[in-house]
């Protein structure tokens, strides 16, 4: 988390975190970004405050210290004098200072390039020789800098002195002894004493463990030379190889007197010896390193090897070591030198794998993204040439190569953030994934060859995103400097073959609407046969996946093998293979449309191949044999074993059987439809109703006999009655004098004296005796007058219909 809580100044400037990096004498690193460039930093920060505290409490329990105050004067000035040093000197092996000193009331602040400790503070990977070396190697091209193009001397090469990167780069720091040779004189060279230096405050002495003994011990001839800091980078070297053990080691780092007894012990054990015998010391150290260090840590400054001589010797010829300074020098190289580089390190067989891991992910890697976005951002103004088309491929091979050691989450942060990921701005909407697919199709191919990785690395939302973006530029032929046709036939074949392991990715509007469509079109205009067989094994993918649905088979695919022209004995039978996996997928229910249109199809392609022997074609008609029972016995399980009507007349069997029987389905018990007549015209309704009426009245009326019991009721014959008993009411009678209805034919007979007496019905409102009716005018208690039978007819239309 990052804090900004001051208006002015360093701490106004950048977020600062809550929590420090790491403490390195009297510093707190911070990591740090610059509110508006966003620029990751390291800001070092001096408490003034738990310094004087610290003196204080020095002093205190020392009493023949000076005053705390001189002292605490005397280490402010020797702060503002390092930082001061080390911000004049620029080369790519000293620590790159940002932002010059601050000074507060309370604090020293400056702020430096990011890095992530010292070699107090990082354990290095167990093993990590060939990182030691590389190191040991930048320290010394500090050194080499600082001896012959400045004329200093560091004077404090020690492990806290010496900081690590972001990057895993070695950085000399800590500048509070820098000497300059060039404003000494000879006297102030040889009369130099350490003791002039030194101070109770451990930070501002030197630590004796990697002090070179003429600057303790020795009281005449050549003191301040160079070759003091070669002694300490041997102490170094040492120290690295051993955990943290030095040669000589003083429990009292500034304490003079043990210095001189435990180096009296080192020289009975190490000078005038021969360099077998000096095994039990340099025990872990390469054995092609003991001639060297022999001559670092000669007893006299004139015997030792220069810088210079050290850099050139056998210790820096192998050629992992020479790889990995040729990275650091990466960005002073030309793009033909890059490329060499790059093809030596892929066509080596093991040169990455034995790159410690540290410099590939913190170095290499980094280096590589950077080169390929620079690489890319030059489209805006230009196209790629081939050589650029061929360097972006290969560095991009080799980021994969790194990434797949990486974890999802670390992948995701270095690789696929900052090159394949849609980045849009108000400016462009390019991308760096979109510009590297539109590069050139080398650089396609590296996404395919290595899609292994990429789904490793990926989910399923962003490894679908990659290769959308793939899609058009891989399928479709577009011509760019140095590419080769063979080049974009393989990527054609390899795109179409990364499908089966990527299509489930895709949803299925996508692979419906812009997928299918231009693998359509690829089989139609390729005049390539493998390309035209990769298309075909994928139409069969997406059926044997159930992909795709009946529609778009119908209106897509079949039409396009319809339209096929190739008569080519192995594309035959992959279309019909093709058509195999159809049948069997289920995906189209109508038989029709596989007999008419897909059966029939590998029918003209069998009898229509050119090339096809005996063999070839007696297989093929196997195949549709095969087709053709599949289809029957689909077909046959669709139809019932017995006749519809007979399996009916058995009687319910079952429950299905049962809820499906004749009175559900609207047919008689027996089974048997009910016959049904034409409706026929019938004689004039007036004179049937006359009639009727005749009849009913020639009846003898129902009476009462003496005993009470019902009377008999009247013999109606066929006909049913005119009028309906309602509690007492009598029945109503019409006679056979209708004149209001005319002649009109209706349908059956029986039906109309039921709508008369529905008529009559309505008319009459409540059921109640004939003899207590009131009788409207027109009516009698005989006869309808006609006037009002058709007013009544009027009303009650829809219930006489």
């Amino acid at each position: 988390m990052f804090r900004n809580v001051f208006k002015s100044g360093i701490r106004a400037a950048y977020n600062v975190s809550d929590t420090a990096t790491f403490h390195t004498e009297c510093w707190a690193v911070y990591p740090a970004k610059h509110k508006q460039t966003g620029r990751i930093v390291s800001v070092f920060i001096f408490d003034k405050t738990q310094f004087e505290s610290l003196v204080n409490r020095i002093c205190a329990q020392s009493p023949n210290t000076k005053n705390p105050k001189l002292i605490t004067a005397e280490c402010f000035g020797l702060v503002k004098a390092g930082v001061s040093n080390l911000a004049k000197h620029k080369h790519p092996q000293i620590l790159t200072v940002i932002e010059s000193l601050e000074e507060t009331k309370s604090k020293f602040i400056y702020v430096s390039e990011p890095v992530v400790g010292n070699l107090q503070t990082v354990k290095l990977d167990e093993g990590s020789t060939l990182e030691i070396q590389k190191g040991i190697l930048e320290l010394s091209k500090g050194l080499q800098f600082l001896h012959n193009v400045c004329g200093m001397i560091h004077m404090n090469i020690q492990p806290t002195s010496i900081m690590i990167n972001s990057s895993g780069d070695w950085k000399l720091s800590a500048f509070y002894f820098l000497q300059s040779l060039d404003t000494a004189t000879p006297d102030e060279r040889e009369n130099f004493s350490i003791m002039n230096i030194s101070s109770v405050v451990p930070f501002a002495n030197l630590n004796f463990s990697f002090v070179a003994p003429e600057l303790i011990i020795d009281s005449t001839g050549l003191r301040l030379s160079p070759a003091n800091d070669i002694w300490s980078l041997a102490q170094l070297i040492f120290y690295l190889h051993n955990d943290g053990e030095c040669p000589i080691s003083c429990f009292d780092a500034s304490s003079v007197n043990e210095y001189k007894q435990v180096f009296r012990k080192f020289e009975q054990k190490f000078y005038n010896h021969r360099l077998s015998e000096l095994r039990y010391i340099f025990k872990n150290i390469p054995e092609g390193l003991w001639q060297i260090l022999t001559q670092m840590l000669a007893r006299y400054p004139n015997d030792r090897l220069t810088i210079n001589q050290f850099i050139d010797g056998d210790y820096f010829e192998g050629s992992l070591i020479k790889t990995m300074w040729f990275i650091d020098e990466f960005g002073t190289k030309t793009l033909e030198e890059k490329i060499i580089f790059l093809d030596g390190i892929l066509g080596s067989s093991g040169m990455l794998a034995d790159l410690p891991s540290s410099f590939k992910h913190n170095k290499l890697l980094p280096l590589l993204v950077d080169c390929i976005n620079t690489e890319l951002a030059s489209t805006s103004t230009k196209p790629l040439c081939e050589e650029v088309n061929s360097f972006v491929s290969k560095a991009f091979t080799l980021v994969l190569m790194i990434g797949q050691s990486l974890s999802k989450l670390s992948f995701q942060d270095r690789i696929f953030k900052p090159l394949l990921t849609v980045i849009k701005s108000k400016k462009s909407t390019k991308s760096p994934l979109g510009l590297m697919a539109a590069s050139s199709v080398k650089t396609r191919l590296v996404f395919v060859d290595n899609l292994d990785i990429l789904r490793q690395k990926l989910n399923s939302k962003d490894l679908a995103a990659v290769w959308k973006a793939l899609l058009t530029f891989s399928l479709t032929y577009m011509p760019v400097e140095g590419d080769s046709q063979a080049d974009q036939i393989r990527l054609q074949d390899s795109y179409l073959g990364s499908l089966d392991t990527v299509i489930e990715v895709f949803d299925f509007s996508y692979i419906k609407n812009d997928l299918l469509p231009l693998i359509c079109s690829v089989f139609k205009t390729t005049t390539v046969l493998s390309t035209k067989l990769c298309t075909i094994e994928t139409f069969k993918l997406l059926v044997t996946r159930k992909l795709i649905d009946q529609e778009t088979i119908v209106d897509v695919i079949l039409p396009v093998f319809e339209n096929l022209k190739s008569r080519d004995n192995r594309i035959i039978r992959s279309v019909i293979s093709y058509f195999v996996s159809q049948i069997e997928s289920d995906i189209i229910r109508q038989l029709d449309i596989s007999v008419e249109r897909s059966l029939s199809q590998c029918l003209r392609l069998a009898f229509a191949c050119e090339n096809c022997t005996r063999n070839e074609f007696q297989d093929f008609m196997k195949t549709i044999k095969s087709m053709e029972n599949t289809l029957a016995q689909k077909r046959l399980d669709e139809l019932p074993s017995k006749p519809k009507f007979a399996a009916e007349a058995e009687g319910p069997v079952s429950f299905d059987s049962l809820i499906n029987s004749a009175s559900i389905k609207g047919q008689s018990e027996t089974g048997e439809v009910p016959k049904y007549t034409t409706m026929k015209p019938i004689r004039d309704f007036s004179k049937s109703m006359n009639e009727e009426s005749k009849s009913i009245e020639s009846q003898p009326q129902a009476t009462s006999n003496n005993t009470g019991a019902p009377a008999k009721p009247l013999d109606l014959g066929n006909r049913r009655p005119l009028s309906r008993t309602n509690n007492s009411d009598a029945a109503m009678t019409l006679n056979g004098q209708n004149q209001g209805i005319k002649g009109n034919s209706f349908g059956a007979t029986n039906r109309n004296l039921d709508n008369i007496n529905l008529l009559r019905d309505r008319t009459r409102g409540p059921s109640t005796s004939v003899s207590n009716t009131k009788i409207p005018p027109g009516f009698s208690n005989t006869t309808l007058v006609p006037s009002l039978v058709t007013k009544t007819r009027e009303n009650s239309e829809v219930d006489l219909i």
